[in-house]
């Protein structure tokens, strides 16, 4: 959508803030999976249960190897014809080329459909505007995940950050969400692309770069704690790992979210290690960071339970830049 790439190009971000504000979806690709066995196909490579969500709900999911590292993580929407995988533009090609591979005698079509659709996410506390701009379904306002489609917009209702409700709304009539930009545009402020991903990890939400492909069991990114897993439908790949994790084992590693002093921002995949470590031990990966001023940034990371509770962890590229734990909005699941 050309006239949606020029019209970005006029727009005058500010600085990321917590507040209320809005920004493009740039980073977000989105494949659209469908055909007649569409659904059966996805039943047997996510790690979710499709059977649970309709038009209007949306549900987290993975796929993973047969050891059950993931490859990604997307939210799944349905849609008449076929489903959305919602995830980061950087990895859409290759799970869409993995899920290329299982199709074969199959009636499914995997298409990127990322340039057809324009989106925005915004963030806001302000009910009247959500209710103006009919953000929500009127049976589910509260619901996480719940969707709202129209004929040319989807509207998806994600986990709120800092208490303020988020929402990812995509349109294949770039005008239409142009006006919608110039609706919203004198009561939020407009930020760049990485605010949606300051969002994300403000709200304990984790993601799968190709820096980070295959580097995480799914309970060590606490999707299971965000229904990004089901323990009661049949067999897709990783499935084992994931089922003896949780009835066998114990959790070892899990997800924290922090807050980093000074610069540099950290990356995904970047390592962690134990203090006065002179290599990379394998203690733990950044997943996400996003630099929110110039003293602070905020940070995603999967590590060892047992080093990072007891303050022994720095980052392995910058061991004096110091980070502090900040409590994810989810408690964990004590095995």
């Amino acid at each position: 959508m050309q006239d949606w790439i020029d019209f970005l190009t006029t727009q005058k971000t500010l600085p990321l803030q917590h507040n209320n504000a809005f920004c493009a979806l740039t980073e977000t690709g989105l494949l659209y999976v469908g055909g007649d066995d569409a659904k059966e196909f996805l039943q047997n490579q996510l790690s979710n249960d499709i059977d649970k969500i309709s038009e209007h709900l949306a549900q987290f999911s993975s796929i993973s190897s047969a050891k059950g590292r993931m490859f990604g993580i997307f939210r799944v929407i349905q849609i008449d014809g076929g489903y959305i995988l919602v995830m980061p533009k950087s990895i859409l090609e290759s799970i869409q080329q993995r899920l290329q591979k299982f199709i074969v005698r199959s009636q499914v079509v995997l298409a990127d459909i990322s340039d057809s659709f324009s989106g925005i996410s915004i963030t806001t506390d302000n009910i009247e505007l959500i209710q103006q701009l009919n953000l929500t379904a009127q049976t589910d306002s509260e619901g996480v995940h719940s969707v709202v489609q129209t004929e040319n917009q989807i509207t998806l209702k994600v986990h709120a950050a800092k208490g303020r409700s988020r929402y990812m709304i995509f349109n294949n009539d770039a005008k239409q969400l142009m006006d919608l930009w110039q609706r919203v545009s004198p009561i939020l402020t407009l930020n760049a692309p990485s605010h949606f991903r300051l969002q994300e990890i403000e709200a304990g939400i984790p993601s799968v770069f190709p820096e980070t492909s295959e580097a995480f069991v799914l309970q060590m990114s606490n999707l299971h704690l965000l229904d990004g897993v089901s323990f009661k439908k049949g067999c897709y790949p990783g499935q084992e790992v994931v089922a003896r994790m949780k009835y066998l084992g114990k959790l070892k590693r899990r997800m924290y979210l922090a807050s980093v002093s000074g610069m540099p921002c950290p990356s995904a995949g970047d390592d962690l290690t134990t203090k006065g470590s002179d290599r990379a031990d394998g203690s733990g990966k950044v997943v996400d960071a996003v630099q929110l001023t110039e003293t602070e940034t905020m940070m995603l990371f999967v590590a060892k339970i047992e080093p990072t509770e007891a303050n022994e962890l720095v980052l392995f590229k910058h061991p004096e830049q110091a980070f502090s734990l900040t409590p994810l909005p989810y408690p964990y699941d004590e095995q």
